[in-house]
């Protein structure tokens, strides 16, 4: 994440292969976005060694930054995120793409960051898009806005037991009563999909006999048994939400 916060590690399985633009590493639209790439990149070369020198000369006093997770700070509040990455972490994130708008006295820095990391052996690859907005404080360039997303991406399978899994396929409905939205479950070729029909439908990547994120987004399906071991329920958590859906049917139905 954008401060290497030990949080990160929490997911077992972590995102690979995210998306970013197809042009070179490093570019920037005009001689003006040298300054703010460099500075960028020297903002976060400061955040693993948790140096906060650089930013509280960059931040100005007034500042909102968001994070990833959608924690709202103040330049105060900011600055005590940062600190040194403990004993057997590392890291590194590079500043890529970076695209600049002038308006005046204000600036917005568009850029990627493809961070790379080590938690005690086990390497991670998260890559964040973020926003910036700048304005200029008595002649010199002062950081007002922070907003960081994550770039979604798919998660690596975990191998699982598949026997199951001709149970979860068949019909699911959204809505309590028909027609609803009809979504189906696939088995093809040893693994499962999952859509309102066969040609649009994704794949399920496993995370658990049950658990599935769905390749090309940012859900997750949950397929749940009742005490007999009969599929009844298919959950996507979306957003932080849970949408039900109720079997139709029987397996394969």
């Amino acid at each position: 994440m954008r401060t290497l916060f030990i949080c990160s590690l929490i997911p077992i399985v972590w995102t690979w292969g995210a998306r970013m633009p197809s042009a070179r590493a490093a570019e920037s639209d005009g001689p003006g976005a040298t300054w703010f790439l460099k500075r960028t990149q020297a903002l976060y070369d400061a955040v693993t060694a948790g140096d906060e020198a650089i930013w509280r000369q960059t931040l100005s006093d007034d500042c909102i930054m968001t994070d990833e997770d959608g924690q709202v700070y103040d330049k105060a509040a900011f600055l005590e995120t940062l600190r040194p990455l403990p004993k057997g972490f590392s890291g590194r994130i590079n500043i890529q793409h970076l695209t600049l708008r002038m308006s005046g006295a204000a600036a917005a820095v568009h850029y990627w960051m493809d961070e790379h990391e080590d938690a005690l052996g086990q390497r991670l690859h998260t890559v964040y898009v973020e926003t910036d907005t700048y304005r200029r404080e008595n002649g010199v360039w002062k950081m007002i806005a922070g907003q960081t997303t994550v770039v979604p991406a798919d998660l690596r399978p975990v191998e699982v037991d598949m026997r199951g899994w001709p149970k979860i396929t068949g019909s699911y409905r959204l809505g309590k009563e028909a027609p609803g939205v009809v979504y189906h479950a696939y088995l093809r070729k040893g693994s499962l999909y999952w859509g309102g029909d066969e040609k649009s439908a994704k794949r399920l990547i496993p995370l658990a006999p049950l658990v599935f994120f769905v390749q090309g987004s940012i859900h997750t399906m949950v397929f749940v048994r009742d005490g007999a071991g009969h599929i009844t329920e298919a959950l996507e958590l979306h957003k932080y939400n849970e949408v039900a859906m109720q079997r139709i049917g029987s397996a394969g139905g």
